[in-house]
């Protein structure tokens, strides 16, 4: 397959503001409590992240569950290195989706947490349900969220907005995002983010740009039992039964 996926800024040259920008949109001791409480329940032991970013989700889940076997897993170089300075004793690899480097069944669960799919065509995420079916041993667990089709937040289109800032004496610098995206397809978004960064007084302006496609349940399940999963349960959030309109959709498979 010669099919690539293209890296926004976000995930490269401004992945050292990752966490700074985008963690007011997660709770992540929250999500990993309750992948952990899943993780126990179903005896998982040799667990992957297959889009760790950052490395957030690892770092606790390597706290909480010390007797588990944790391996990270990025396409990006910038985000590996920032994970690895997040925790010891955690593998990290640098991969994509297309070509995972494990032997089939090793695996007892796989996680692709923080919308990883949001960035993804279909032929993509049905690649990677493939692949995380391939990983996964029988009985194995898939646990993923993404953003959902029935709940776009059409007030945040059209319409520029500040959706992230912050101040860092120590580095000398400030960074302000403004957002303003629009919808392209009734499931697609044009994302573009502009960063005004000012160190040392002196101001520059850069640009990103990413498609956001979001799916519906239909056809994620759909997807999913072609790659050889039956889907457990889904749910609005951690923890969260599913309601109609749910902006995010948190998915529990088990390979068949």
């Amino acid at each position: 397959m010669s099919e690539k996926f293209e890296f926004p800024k976000l995930y490269t040259e401004f992945a050292k503001y990752y966490d700074r920008l985008e963690n007011q949109y997660r709770d992540y001791p929250r999500e990993s409590q309750w992948i952990a409480d899943l993780l126990i329940e179903r005896q998982c032991r040799d667990v992957i992240d297959l889009s760790c970013g950052t490395g957030n989700h690892l770092a606790i889940l390597r706290k909480i569950m010390p007797q588990v076997n944790l391996i990270g897993m990025d396409a990006s170089r910038e985000m590996i290195l920032l994970a690895e300075k997040k925790m010891e004793k955690v593998p990290l690899i640098m991969s994509d989706f297309l070509h995972f480097p494990f032997r089939k069944g090793t695996f007892d669960a796989a996680l692709c947490m923080y919308w990883s799919l949001a960035g993804l065509n279909e032929s993509l995420v049905r690649n990677l349900f493939a692949q995380a079916s391939y990983i996964l041993k029988p009985g194995g667990t898939f646990v993923f969220d993404t953003e959902s089709a029935e709940g776009i937040k059409e007030n945040l289109l059209n319409a520029p907005f500040i959706d992230g800032f912050f101040n860092d004496p120590e580095e000398n610098i400030a960074v302000i995002r403004a957002n303003f995206s629009t919808k392209v397809e009734p499931d697609l978004v044009d994302w573009r983010a502009y960063y005004l960064l000012e160190t040392d007084g002196v101001s520059e302006l850069k640009t990103d740009r990413m498609n956001l496609r979001f799916y519906s349940r239909n056809k994620l399940e759909s997807y999913l039992e072609e790659s050889g999963f039956k889907v457990s349960k889904i749910f609005s959030g951690p923890g969260v039964d599913y309601f109609e309109k749910s902006p995010s959709l948190y998915f529990i498979a088990e390979k068949v």
